[in-house]
C-alpha cells in the first residue's frame, strides 16, 4: 500500500509540474488536459483520479507554489532580528525567487488572472495568502513600536499590488532588465510608505544591499 501511496504521489506532482510548464507557456484558458497528460507521461484516468476537474488542478497547482514560495521565504528570514528587517529580507526574497523562477512568476501573476469574475474570485484566496504574510510581520512591528498603529491588511494588499505591476511589467515589456536591480527601490519605497527609516532595515547578512 505504501507503494502504491508513492506511486500516485509521484505521478500527482509530475501532473502539477507538466501543468505548470503548459500553464506558463499558453495561460488558463489555452492550456489543455490532454497536453498536460502527455507532457507528464501519465493517462487521463490518472488525472482525473487526482483531479476532478482542470480548474481544481490549477487551484492545487497554485496552491503548492504559494505554499513552497512562502515556506521558502518564512525559512529565508527567520533570522532577522526584527519584523522590519524580515519584511525588508521578504521583498528580496520574493524578488529574487521569481527571477529566477519566470514560470512560477508567470502562472502566479500573470496566466491565471482575467478569465472571468466567478473563476477570479476562487484564486483570490491564493494572492490572499502574500497579504497575510506581510500583514502577520507589519503587526509585530507596530506591536514592537517599529511603526505606528495602521490597517495592516489594508496595507499589505497595497504591497502585494505593487509587487504585481512591478513583475507585471517585467514579464510583458522586460522592464526592469533585471529584475533584482529594483530590490532596493522597492524596500525604499514600501518601507517608507509605513514611516519606516528603509535604510536601517535593508540589509543581507548585516550589510547593506544598496
Amino acid at each position: 500500500m505504501a507503494k502504491n501511496t508513492q506511486v500516485e504521489t509521484a505521478s500527482r506532482e509530475r501532473i502539477l509540474d507538466a501543468a505548470l510548464e503548459v500553464l506558463a507557456k499558453r495561460g488558463y484558458s489555452s492550456a489543455g488536459v490532454q497536453e498536460i497528460i502527455s507532457l507528464s507521461s501519465t493517462s487521463k484516468g490518472s488525472f482525473y483520479f487526482h483531479f476532478p476537474s482542470k480548474e481544481r488542478m490549477v487551484m492545487s497547482l497554485l496552491e503548492r507554489m504559494s505554499d513552497k514560495l512562502i515556506e521558502k521565504v518564512t525559512d529565508s528570514v527567520k533570522n532577522q532580528p526584527t519584523p522590519l528587517h524580515r519584511v525588508a529580507a521578504s521583498i528580496r526574497v520574493l524578488m529574487t525567487t521569481f527571477a529566477r523562477k519566470r514560470n512560477v512568476a508567470q502562472v502566479l501573476l500573470l496566466n491565471i488572472v482575467g478569465n472571468g469574475k466567478s473563476t477570479d474570485k476562487k484564486f483570490l484566496p491564493i494572492r490572499e495568502k502574500f497579504s497575510k504574510l506581510i500583514q502577520q510581520e507589519l503587526d509585530a512591528a507596530v506591536s514592537s513600536n517599529q511603526i505606528r498603529p495602521m490597517d495592516t491588511l489594508l496595507v499589505s494588499r497595497i504591497w502585494v499590488g505593487g509587487f504585481h505591476e512591478v513583475i507585471l511589467h517585467w514579464l510583458l515589456a522586460g522592464q526592469p532588465g533585471p529584475l533584482t536591480s529594483v530590490t532596493p527601490t522597492l524596500q525604499n519605497v514600501l518601507l517608507k510608505s509605513v514611516g519606516a527609516d528603509s535604510a536601517e532595515f535593508m540589509t543581507q547578512n548585516g550589510k547593506s544591499n544598496r
